[in-house]
């Protein structure tokens, strides 16, 4: 059976949640997965994505964090390391102004996910279902995917990353926070193999090469994967959603929900 690593990259400043005394991936949020004879709970954030992770599969995890985390090490250590839920490293992404974004993230922690299939979760969202990895994966193997997007209903298309998928998974089109969105869903989960791992790789070095001081935009990858005509696909949770906590609005929106 093949090896399956869950991949968090959380190196991000959290610019946006300026005021709250906790870090981003700390803050304390309802979960409730809807799947059956699952109640709700309050729980840091980050547990959703590391939740979905394990309940998929995973045998091990590696979250890319900055050398501000150290609450959030603990935190992962104390709820899913040390009573061995799943086996977990942690890589340091220096956040420079000049190295930023999650292609860099990747190809930090490349030495840890090769020769893996890779389960990516954002740590500031929250998806429903739980058990999404679990279907994403299925989807995976039968598509005999390099790539795939597990994607999700969202009230907020145009802060995130919709996608037009064909009848048969095919992604027609991926936006990166279009001003005009073509579909009312996000992508959020991804599965990738080792293909995919290695076009990450080349395009961080290539922009590396260039001095390139802006961030780095994930989905870019993915159409330089796409249009080299890579497998790649893409699945919808037409009864899922997605829950993006991007501001303190969107953290005091969450708890409104009565969820």
């Amino acid at each position: 059976m093949e090896a399956i690593f869950g991949f968090i990259p959380a190196a991000g400043v959290g610019s946006r949640m300026k005021g709250l005394p906790l870090i981003k991936e700390l803050l304390p949020v309802r979960l409730s997965s809807k799947d059956e004879g699952e109640g709700e709970e309050v729980a840091c954030l980050i547990e959703n994505a590391i939740g979905t992770i394990i309940k998929g599969g995973a045998e091990g995890l590696v979250c890319a964090v900055n050398t501000e985390k150290g609450e959030l090490i603990k935190g992962i250590n104390k709820n899913f390391s040390y009573n061995s839920k799943i086996d977990v490293a942690y890589v340091y992404q220096e956040i420079n102004g000049k190295e930023y974004g999650v292609p860099y993230a990747i190809a930090r922690a490349a030495k840890f996910l090769r020769g893996k299939t890779v389960f990516m979760r954002f740590p500031d969202t929250i998806v429903i279902p739980e058990d999404c990895f679990k279907t994403l994966y299925s989807f995976h193997k039968e598509k005999r995917s390099e790539l795939t997007l597990g994607v999700f209903p969202t009230k907020h298309p145009e802060r995130l990353g919709p996608v037009v998928i064909g009848e048969d998974g095919r992604i027609i089109k991926i936006e990166d926070k279009p001003q005009n969105p073509s579909a009312r869903n996000t992508w959020n989960c991804i599965i990738w193999e080792d293909s995919f791992l290695e076009k990450v790789i080349s395009f961080v070095e290539e922009h590396r090469a260039m001095d390139y001081s802006r961030e780095l935009i994930i989905s870019d990858v993915f159409k330089g994967f796409i249009d080299a005509g890579n497998r790649v696909h893409a699945y919808e949770f037409s009864d899922g959603h997605c829950y993006d906590i991007s501001c303190v609005e969107d953290f005091k929106m969450l708890w409104d929900l009565g969820r």
